[in-house]
């Protein structure tokens, strides 16, 4: 089973089932993190684990906290979705495709014509990742990995997006002989990470996951 893109940026474009999703996500869709000095929503997801793990996130990292309630404050937002509530639309026009199975997370900012940013959707794989864990199941691993997805793919990817509101604010993963390190995304990852004892990510690949002591990626 392939999971190399985990950490890859989306090339395609993803179209939300939801719908509208330039206009903000309606909080009785099931509404995440919201910034206690707005009351605004920075984060929406309908998915139970998905939400358990962004208040993790917004319970043990001040950088999280603050990133939202910055992005609560321009209107912005990320929304998490799950593969089965996503098309992939081809640039060519030939049919709508399902989201790639074997891809643990993607981000795809949904960009106007002049490259403005408003909302980003981020695509999370949980029952892949819940398959990868069967194996050897050990609940508080699952959500640490989950947790860590998120570290990297929302505030690694996203939120530089929504704080900027254009699309010249990619946070990039680690580019052909960079360190990972040294990678914006990955410098972000681990700022969060350090401040919720998730360890440091030192690698492009899976090895920073608990998943990974159980398989050969």
């Amino acid at each position: 089973m392939s999971v190399s893109r985990f950490t890859g940026f989306a090339s395609c474009v993803i179209a939300a089932w939801m719908g509208g999703l330039t206009t903000p996500v309606s909080a009785s869709r099931g509404e995440a993190t919201p910034s206690q000095s707005t009351g605004l929503v920075a984060i929406t997801t309908d998915h139970p684990e998905v939400r358990a793990s962004l208040d993790r996130l917004f319970a043990g990292s001040a950088a999280w906290r603050d990133a939202l309630a910055a992005i609560a404050r321009t209107g912005r937002r990320a929304v998490i979705v799950t593969p089965d509530q996503v098309r992939v639309v081809d640039a060519h026009g030939r049919p709508d495709q399902p989201f790639d199975p074997n891809v643990l997370a993607e981000v795809q900012p949904l960009a106007e014509a002049d490259e403005r940013v408003n909302v980003v959707v981020v695509i999370v794989n949980v029952d892949l990742l819940e398959t990868l864990h069967a194996r050897n199941w050990r609940r508080l691993d699952l959500e640490a990995d989950l947790d860590r997805i998120l570290a990297h793919e929302v505030y690694g990817h996203a939120i530089p997006y929504l704080l900027s509101g254009h699309l010249s604010a990619r946070c990039a993963d680690p580019a052909p002989g960079q360190r990972p390190t040294e990678a914006c995304a990955i410098q972000r990852e681990n700022e969060v990470r350090s401040q919720l004892g998730l360890g440091r990510r030192v690698d492009s690949g899976l090895n920073g996951l608990a998943l990974a002591r159980r398989h050969d990626f």
